[in-house]
């Protein structure tokens, strides 16, 4: 078995033992005095302690789920979703962020202007939680989810569902325009997290060697109710921990490229004449496709299905120069050496297949 399922069937194990003793109470006195006991400085643990935190902190919320005069899509994520995610993302050291409040990704709100380039006012998908990988003060989504109250309407959930499809799919296609490895780009996935008041489902996207995206469903989270059902959340532990192992893949994939560009810029010399050896793009960059944006005006005769601006779409297989790459070791007349083996000017945002210094 090996050291993550250990991990997992440990965590487990020990979470029975606290419901089990909840159960027998019906409070949580004797399951925090056995925690102390055993929690130590082990992350993993404190994520059931949150989880208990919730059930005994958040009584008012439990016991009115269903009532959406009294409870709102804020309480749900703030209050129960928002605090389970952060802590359980902590164990794997923090590498991932959580961002709330209705924000936009950088990338989607540049891909949406380029589509409807004759439009005003352009603003991509505001979504619920953002989950992000930072590096230099700059951004780079890793997930994301929506959260709705527990009694809504079918045309809430699909309206949500179908905005998380395409916004996880900007998600991988912003990572497939970063990494080089092929072996990278093929692990490369969306994901995102839908919440319906206690229930949460986790679909990912990817896409496969013939040019389709494809989402799949990979698993449910079952907050619980009460103290008294806290037996039946040992599969939700289980796949929270894997929804977070996931995003941190992801980090960690953002984590590889820009290290590895790092590396080779500093090894570039003073003479421009020579160049590393070039490294190929991965072959999933000739099958990315446009993401189709909804108008602003919410209009959808003015839909935009001619994506010749986007930036997919005009693109050649090559991974396209990140925030970083740009700025990096720029030589004093602003010109960068890409991966690609062609020169970017990072002030003009100009490129150049050959090199600028060659008559």
């Amino acid at each position: 078995m090996d050291k993550y399922n250990l991990f997992l069937k440990t965590t487990i194990k020990r979470l029975s033992a606290m419901a089990a003793k909840c159960k027998a109470n019906n409070n949580s006195s004797d399951a925090r005095k056995y925690l102390q006991k055993i929690i130590s400085d082990r992350k993993e643990l404190k994520v059931i302690e949150q989880v208990l935190d919730i059930l005994d902190e958040e009584k008012f919320l439990f016991q009115n789920i269903s009532r959406t005069n009294l409870i709102t899509e804020q309480d749900i994520v703030s209050k129960v979703w928002a605090p389970l995610l952060k802590k359980t993302l902590s164990v794997g050291g923090d590498l991932v962020r959580t961002k709330l409040g209705e924000s936009i990704s950088q990338y989607s709100q540049a891909e949406k202007q380029l589509q409807y380039v004759n439009m005003k006012h352009i603003k991509a998908f505001k979504v619920d939680i953002r989950f992000l990988y930072d590096l230099n003060g700059n951004e780079y989504d890793v997930g994301a989810g929506e959260a709705a109250k527990e009694a809504i309407d079918e045309a809430k959930i699909l309206s949500d569902k179908s905005k998380l499809l395409r916004e996880e799919k900007d998600v991988l296609d912003r990572i497939l325009n970063t990494v080089i490895p092929e072996d990278d780009a093929k692990n490369a996935m969306g994901h995102t997290i839908q919440i319906k008041g206690l229930c949460a489902q986790v679909i990912s996207v990817y896409l496969n060697p013939t040019g389709l995206y494809i989402a799949k469903p990979l698993f449910k989270i079952y907050f619980p109710a009460s103290l008294l059902d806290l037996s039946d959340f040992r599969e939700g532990l289980k796949n929270i921990f894997h929804f977070a192992h996931l995003l941190e893949d992801n980090a960690k994939l953002y984590e590889s490229a820009m290290n590895s560009r790092k590396r080779r810029l500093s090894c570039i010399g003073s003479d421009y004449s020579t160049r590393e050896s070039k490294q190929p793009g991965h072959s999933l960059l000739s099958l990315m496709k446009p993401t189709y944006y909804t108008p602003s005006n919410g209009n959808r005769t003015y839909s935009v299905f001619n994506h010749s601006n986007t930036h997919q779409s005009r693109k050649t297989p090559s991974p396209e120069p990140t925030v970083e790459e740009n700025k990096l070791d720029a030589d004093e007349n602003g010109w960068v050496l890409m991966q690609d083996g062609k020169w970017f000017h990072h002030e003009a945002m100009i490129t150049l297949d050959t090199s600028p210094y060659e008559e």
